[in-house]
């Protein structure tokens, strides 16, 4: 069975198990009554190292001062309507997604104060990060007065529940459709009517709240379920999930090839690696118009880092560099590139503290680094001892074996454009897990679908957050009230031209839509926000040039992503030559 046509089944599934007739609100005990009646449910058993004791379907949790939660009805339960080879999975396998809905008290269990109970009458379904693996806390929604939800993404962690490879070297195809759309499509399916039901009233509106794994999760429901969400936000989008993650390992891959082995520790530390980036920082702080101790847009830093050898004038003196780790911290700045200097992604670039001593097995054969593992269909394939100039190969591997059903790419956003969601997304410009310009990137071809950045602007918008690292923190100013910006952007109508960001060391300043950027006004505190504005535009025809990158699934060739556009610049190096990938390497898959 393809996956669309699974997809269409679980979609008809759902049509028929929520249209419930009308219904009065109920207590959160006979919520749990429900429940227990409907088709393809089963009671949430909790991973271990708990207790393999299955949990009551609903509980009323009571409000707590520490930390401060407000009183709540939750629900626990395990969705499971397909399994065994026909969709996917391994023989004898069945599709298991956890799911938990919270529910400010209704009027019933003693909620008071808002559209219905302590209830605002909206939804906010919550993201996940990594592979997930288990149920987040969905507080941030119910003390909020909000409806909130999460999943596990159909696996708990640690199970084999989530073994990428089958015993017969295959993917594990349903497992990965659960991981990367249905998970979530129950998610908030349920979440919808389970509201119904607890309040006997329909939610208002239904949105979306995630970073990294949970950003990428909210592309993908934009993209497979747009027209059921009033609006998305999606922080630093874990999408192009299989060139994502063998970018991670590029450092590692660089920096074992240039100062060490595979069996000998490699000497490019994390601290050197540090040092190297404060050393890039302070070089062009003030690129930006000021020196604050972060770059507006790391492209435009070009610092060697040869400054940093042992005994050039202004090295540290304590983690400098040899002339190897030199030219290992300038390939991981520049990132991926296959054997004729194109580039295959994006790297971490300046500035952003990436680790550079990861070892394998990167979280084992079922991490989020396993991505070699997976693409090989073979838990015992070992390429620590392959040569930099195998990587493209292993790229091109894993993009055509891996990514068609692991990847989040396609721009092709118009159910939610067509609904009238809205969409938010924001990345850290110095976020160490996830590489920034992977956003500029899809932000830039959606843009090339819908006409360009101001007709896109006017439902999606990307807000870059300088210094900021994965998700927050960082030395920049932190994004504030991110939810609420396109909480207010759905309801008003209005977009946001800027969205606050602070901390105590820099103050206030304006975080910008893409391809604006903060500019201080060049008199007065750069601490106050009304010294700044929104402004320029960063996407220049050089950097969209510098952001080219080759091929999709051929990755050992000759060829950029639109490259026509950028010739005159002298980016195209070899785009004239025929693309000889498939004669030049051995093609392995």
């Amino acid at each position: 069975m393809s996956f669309a046509m699974g997809r269409s089944i679980a979609i008809a599934l759902c049509a028929s198990l929520f249209a419930t007739p009308a219904l009065a609100q109920t207590t959160c005990a006979a919520l749990g009554s429900y429940l227990a009646t409907q088709p393809n449910i089963s009671q949430f058993v909790p991973p271990p190292p708990a207790a393999q004791v299955p949990v009551p379907f609903t509980t009323l949790v009571p409000a707590t001062s520490t930390p401060p939660n407000a009183a709540r009805c939750e629900a626990k339960f395990i969705y499971s309507a397909r399994g065994g080879p026909a969709s996917g999975y391994a023989v004898g396998q069945n599709q298991r997604i956890g799911i938990v809905v919270g529910f400010p008290l209704n009027t019933l269990d003693g909620g008071s104060g808002a559209v219905q109970g302590a209830w605002n009458g909206k939804v906010r379904n919550i993201g996940g990060g990594g592979l997930q693996g288990n149920l987040s806390s969905i507080t941030a929604a119910t003390n909020t007065g909000y409806v909130g939800s999460n999943t596990d993404t159909g696996h708990p962690t640690g199970s084999p529940a989530f073994a990428v490879i089958q015993d017969t070297h295959e993917l594990n195809y349903g497992t990965l459709d659960d991981f990367l759309v249905e998970s979530i499509h129950q998610q908030y399916k349920w979440a919808l009517a389970l509201t119904k039901v607890y309040y006997g009233t329909a939610a208002t509106r239904n949105y979306w709240d995630g970073c990294s794994t949970g950003g990428r999760e909210g592309l993908s429901m934009a993209l497979n379920f747009g027209e059921d969400f009033d609006g998305f936000l999606t922080g630093a989008p874990a999408s192009f999930h299989t060139r994502l993650q063998v970018a991670t390992v590029w450092p590692f891959w660089v920096n074992k090839e240039l100062t060490g082995s595979a069996t000998v520790a490699t000497t490019l530390n994390a601290a050197k690696m540090q040092a190297a980036n404060a050393a890039a920082v302070a070089a062009c702080d003030a690129q930006d118009g000021v020196t604050d101790g972060i770059l507006g847009d790391p492209r435009a830093c070009t610092y060697d880092a040869t400054n940093n050898i042992c005994g050039q004038p202004g090295a540290p003196a304590a983690n400098c560099l040899t002339p190897q780790e030199a030219e290992a911290v300038n390939r991981i700045w520049d990132g991926p590139r296959n054997d004729h200097g194109l580039r295959i992604w994006f790297p971490f670039g300046r500035g952003a503290n990436a680790g550079v001593t990861n070892q394998p097995p990167f979280g084992g054969p079922g991490g989020s680094l396993g991505i070699f593992w997976w693409s090989h269909r073979d838990l015992n394939f070992d390429f620590t001892s392959e040569p930099v100039s195998q990587f493209d190969d292993e790229t091109q591997l894993a993009t055509r074996v891996v990514a068609p059903y692991s990847d989040i790419i396609s721009t092709d956003l118009h159910r939610a454009k067509k609904g009238g969601a809205k969409i938010l997304m924001w990345h850290g410009g110095a976020d160490q897990l996830i590489p920034w310009r992977q956003s500029v990137h899809y932000y830039r071809e959606a843009a090339e679908r819908y006409d360009g950045f101001r007709k896109l602007q006017t439902w999606f918008r990307f807000f870059l957050a300088p210094g900021v690292a994965h998700c927050g923190g960082g030395a920049g100013p932190q994004p504030q009230a991110l939810f609420d910006a396109m909480v207010s952007w759905v309801e008003t109508g209005t977009p946001p031209d800027s969205i606050l960001s602070q901390n105590a060391a820099l103050g206030a300043r304006p975080m910008c839509p893409y391809p604006q950027a903060a500019i201080h006004n060049g008199d007065g505190d750069p601490s106050l926000v009304a010294r700044w504005h929104c402004g320029g535009n960063i996407e220049t025809r050089a950097n969209a040039c510098m952001d080219r990158v080759v091929k999709y699934q051929h990755e050992t060739g000759r060829h950029l992503e639109d490259a026509d556009d950028c010739k005159r610049d002298g980016d195209h190096r070899d785009e004239h030559h025929e693309d000889h990938d498939d004669d030049k390497h051995h093609d392995r898959d």
